[in-house]
């Protein structure tokens, strides 16, 4: 085995347990911000304040990973929500949760840029995409495994213990992430104004990042707004639960495929429209359908179409950079993901209550078809894997 595989390896290991311990988070503080007073409005404050942070901070440190390695900026993410998940039982006010979830939001910016750098510049050349599957699938499983058990500590011993256990699993991270060889820098360190010039003339990293703000402002409006059409038509919380884990499961195990058939195709920019499509045309369409037995397979469709686009899109970025530059775009990368979500949330929600849930799925679909093609302009032609990127040679 490369040594690059046992840190791909690695990496998915980081991954998973990372985002089991942090999204375990997730369904407790609600109900532990209440428990002590908060109100919705203020629960979703306290959330949307960990969001804000992450979006904010997701380039710097991408940047950062850049010029200093992936490894120090990883393991310093890591920490930070290690730390952040074992302060909040010591918490209870809306002030302190808000500013304990929101410095949570500066571990998830530094891990996420670092570790999906490193995956890019450890991938071995021809496996970029089925590299970004394993890891987009550790990643999902963790996104699935935390909010399942979160739920069952919280209920079993209680809101705190769910905090302190899910620091406890960051922690073992902490210790499993000690375990990759030191990573330095990329050879030739750019400055932020040369390292941003470079990024803003390369097309295909702005469309990747204009599909991600599409693509999950299409998953936003549909994880939001949907549980709210399901109860207006009477489906039970059980059956709304069923749906959406569907969409989850297939998104999940879509993964690995669409990256083995990315890899053997070698193209890119087909894939990423043609799943935005799918997903565009799936979103519009959601309120329409009436039976049950739709709305899953629908659900179904839908992940697998998120599944094939954002797998392209995360191969796409790195094969669009070299080292020097990878993580300042997958930074922008994470914090076009939290643009495309925050923008459906807010913007969808007075469409939804003032007109209906017709119309508002109706106009997602629609900015996600013009954020289709608004990616394709921008891209041009299909982007192929490039020959690998080799460090430039010392003149002596």
């Amino acid at each position: 085995m490369r040594a690059e595989d046992k840190v791909l390896g690695l990496a998915c290991l980081l991954t998973l347990l990372h985002y089991t311990g942090a999204y375990m988070r997730v369904p407790v503080l609600p109900l532990y911000a209440t428990a002590h007073g908060a109100t919705p409005a203020v629960v979703g404050l306290i959330m949307g304040a960990h969001m804000v942070v992450a979006a904010l901070t997701a380039i710097p440190f991408g940047f950062a990973s850049d010029r200093w390695g992936r490894r120090a900026l990883l393991l310093g993410g890591i920490v930070v929500s290690a730390l952040t998940s074992l302060l909040l039982p010591l918490g209870s006010l809306p002030p302190a949760l808000m500013a304990i979830y929101g410095a949570a939001g500066l571990g998830v910016a530094a891990f996420t840029p670092s570790v999906m750098s490193l995956v890019g510049d450890v991938a071995a050349p021809g496996t970029v995409a089925r590299a970004y599957a394993w890891y987009t699938t550790a990643l999902y499983t963790g996104f699935g495994l935390g909010p399942i058990l979160g739920g069952y500590v919280a209920q079993v011993w209680g809101h705190r213990t769910a905090f302190v256990v899910a620091g406890t699993i960051i922690l073992i991270a902490v210790a499993v992430g000690t375990t990759l060889p030191p990573s330095g820098a990329a050879p030739a360190r750019p400055s932020p104004l040369v390292a941003a010039a470079d990024l803003r003339r390369n097309r295909p990293v702005w469309a990747a990042w204009i599909a991600t703000v599409s693509g999950l402002g299409l998953w936003g409006a549909i994880l939001t707004f949907f549980p709210l059409l399901a109860r207006e038509r009477g489906i039970s919380p059980v059956e709304i639960g069923l749906v959406l884990g569907v969409q989850a499961f297939a998104n999940t195990a879509a993964r690995v495929p669409a990256g083995w058939l990315l890899d053997r195709t070698g193209t890119r920019r087909p894939y990423v429209l043609g799943g935005l499509v799918a997903a565009a045309l799936g979103t519009a369409v959601l309120p329409h359908l009436s039976r049950r037995a739709d709305f899953v397979l629908l659900s179904a469709v839908l992940g697998a179409a998120f599944a094939l686009t954002f797998v392209a899109v995360g191969a796409a970025l790195s094969e669009a950079t070299t080292p020097a530059t990878r993580g300042l775009a997958m930074g922008g990368y994470s914090t076009a993901i939290y643009v495309g979500i925050g923008l459906a949330s807010i913007g969808l929600g007075p469409v939804m209550g003032h007109w209906s849930y017709g119309t508002g799925f109706a106009l997602a679909g629609a900015a996600g078809i013009l954020g289709t093609l608004v990616t394709a302009a921008l891209w041009g032609r299909a982007l192929r894997p490039p020959p690998p990127w080799r460090p430039p040679r010392a003149v002596s």
